[in-house]
């Protein structure tokens, strides 16, 4: 692959969906184009203040408006200062800001607006790799994987949630741009296969603009508000 504009991919689907799986495999193809997965503060903040043991999730405890708006602050200071000595990397992200709706719920009236504008001023992931698996499925793989929500959860409980999460993915990805449908249920090796297929096709796409009219304007490019000099 050969270009020189940044690649930003996110992953998104329901929890147990195998997206931090994925996200491994693609870190190995996209390491010669400088693959680097963001770090998720935020998330690590909540989880220290918010959970003393294993039975009890930061989500029961933080209120979602202040999630959401803590993600947002964090997706659009690593869009800003995430650089490297060749310039901006290629940025795989864990989740987008559709997780945080489906997650979070919406944001507290006051400050709706303009946090909205806000997330419209964030660039567009290209290619937003949607992994879809069914509910029951995803159930089964947090099971087997021992995940900790299995043990704050009741098993219903559990089976609820992931019903409630597949839901609202279905409604928000269809409102979201770039979207690449992945069948989650197939193997490791073919959905890996299929993910960077998406993504080698975005790049050829943004290299292809980038020769016919001097530069690339594919809707992943990191341009947007944070490319504005600032102040000391």
């Amino acid at each position: 692959m050969s270009r020189k504009d940044p690649l930003l991919v996110a992953v998104e689907g329901v929890d147990g969906a195998g997206k931090t799986t994925l996200i491994r495999g693609l870190e190995t193809v996209l390491r010669p184009l400088r693959g680097t997965r963001p770090a998720r503060v935020c998330v690590e903040i909540f989880r220290a203040i918010a959970e003393p043991d294993d039975t009890v999730l930061h989500q029961a405890v933080i209120p979602g408006p202040v999630r959401r708006l803590a993600h947002l602050i964090e997706l659009s200071a690593q869009l800003r200062y995430r650089t490297g000595p060749d310039g901006r990397p290629d940025l795989l992200f864990d989740r987008w800001i559709q997780s945080s709706e489906v997650h979070c719920g919406p944001y507290g009236e006051q400050h709706r607006p303009w946090l909205e504008h806000m997330e419209d001023l964030l660039p567009r992931p290209d290619p937003l790799l949607w992994l879809r698996v069914p509910p029951a499925l995803a159930y089964e793989r947090m099971v087997a994987r021992g995940d900790r929500r299995t043990r704050a959860f009741t098993p219903a409980a559990l089976r609820a949630h992931l019903v409630e999460q597949a839901d609202g993915y279905e409604k928000i990805m269809a409102q979201a741009d770039n979207v690449v449908e992945l069948d989650g249920t197939q193997s490791r090796e073919r959905l890996l296969d299929q993910a960077a297929s998406a993504i080698e096709a975005v790049a050829a796409r943004a290299g292809g603009a980038a020769g016919a009219h001097g530069a690339a304007t594919a809707p992943n490019v990191l341009q947007g508000p944070w490319d504005v000099p600032h102040g000391p």
